[in-house]
């Protein structure tokens, strides 16, 4: 008889949450302006702000290693590690993935000409495209994502046998690192697409930062309560300070350090900071029922809103035409949230949460022993 699946191995974290419904609603705030073609015109001052937007991305790759790393004892505890690893990664991913890109396949391939073949469709339905120079970037808008993710999960699980102490994790952190500079810079052609802006050499060392955050707050956390506080205070200090300064390029940037990989350790900071803060002002404002909630549908978020924000540029140029830009993008911001957002619960309600249920009853099933021919008689 299979043992029971065992408990959470650790309390849900509200400051992951809503650090994820966060990261989406950055990266709306950067698509609401830049996927019209021309862009929406906004004061010249929030441009880098609103252009930072899509590093919103980074945050959800940090926390996506946090929480692996946070999960991973459950996974270990069922008996049979891999398969629930990865069962419960495919069956969260895949099920929102491959039902938007069967509506994109669907309404794209009824016009003339047909707008994919069928070795890019089955790129994509594997989600494996990150493996693939040609279609890396996905078919579902901002899926490339997912292509990268799905290599993560690929070699997590060495990282979490091999790599559990901080200080074998801070030295695969700096090896990750020179192997993403070797990827951008010297990597021989066939492999020069593992260190572009959609390439896994590129996204590996905010990964393997998720992962060193996870090993310094399990250390941290034990500190006395003062301590602790003042330490997460200063870490969600500098977090936002830095972040704030990135855009306007008051850090220094280089082939040393891309704004990608600098805004990567900003984030780290914020996340590490909530986790040690503990209660108070500070983490009040990031942490509440309606960024908690964001971050529930964050996945669907940051998949449907393209969808719906595609769909409003005619409404967009009526707002701008009517109101000053400042004001204009403000609002086409809100109708695009107004809409989104119930749209993405929609799709969690009734894809996500499927998927979830389906992922353990698949494990479920693997495990129950079948019986054989004597015993069933």
């Amino acid at each position: 008889m299979p043992h029971p699946l065992p408990a959470e191995a650790a309390p849900r974290l509200p400051q992951l949450d809503a650090l994820r419904g966060l990261a989406a609603l950055y990266v709306v705030v950067y698509h609401v302006m830049a996927m019209p073609d021309p862009h929406l015109p906004v004061p010249t001052w929030a441009v880098p702000a609103i252009a930072m937007g899509g590093s919103g991305v980074v945050l959800f790759f940090v926390m996506s290693a946090f929480s692996l790393c946070l999960t991973w004892p459950r996974h270990a505890a069922s008996g049979a590690a891999l398969r629930s690893f990865y069962l419960s990664r495919v069956f969260r991913i895949a099920p929102l993935l491959l039902a938007l890109l069967a509506v994109m396949v669907l309404r794209d391939q009824l016009r003339e000409p047909t707008r994919y073949g069928a070795q890019e469709i089955a790129w994509n339905a594997s989600m494996l495209f990150g493996l693939s120079p040609q279609w890396q970037a996905g078919i579902v808008m901002g899926s490339w994502t997912i292509g990268v993710e799905m290599l993560f999960y690929a070699v997590f699980p060495l990282l979490a046998l091999y790599a559990r102490r901080l200080p074998a994790q801070l030295a695969l952190l700096a090896a990750s690192y020179a192997l993403a500079l070797w990827a951008a810079g010297a990597a021989p052609p066939a492999l020069a697409f593992l260190g572009n802006g959609y390439g896994l050499l590129t996204q590996m060392p905010i990964f393997v930062l998720g992962c060193v955050l996870f090993g310094a707050w399990r250390r941290l956390r034990e500190l006395a309560a003062a301590p602790r506080r003042a330490l997460g205070l200063g870490a969600l200090a500098c977090g936002a300070a830095g972040l704030a300064a990135i855009p306007y390029g008051v850090l220094p940037t280089g082939a040393w350090a891309s704004g990608w990989h600098l805004s990567a350790l900003a984030y780290g900071l914020i996340l590490l900071g909530l986790l040690l803060a503990g209660e108070g002002v500070a983490v009040r404002v990031l942490v509440n029922r309606a960024t908690c909630f964001l971050g529930a549908i964050s996945y669907s978020l940051y998949l449907v809103h393209p969808f719906v924000v595609s769909r409003l540029y005619g409404v967009f140029a009526r707002l701008y035409a009517a109101l000053p830009d400042g004001v204009a993008y403000a609002a086409c911001l809100v109708v695009s949230l107004a809409l989104a957002i119930p749209a993405a619960w929609l799709t969690y309600r009734f894809v996500e949460q499927p998927g979830i249920r389906w992922g353990r009853r698949a494990f479920e099933r693997a495990r129950t022993p079948r019986p054989v021919a004597g015993e069933a008689a």
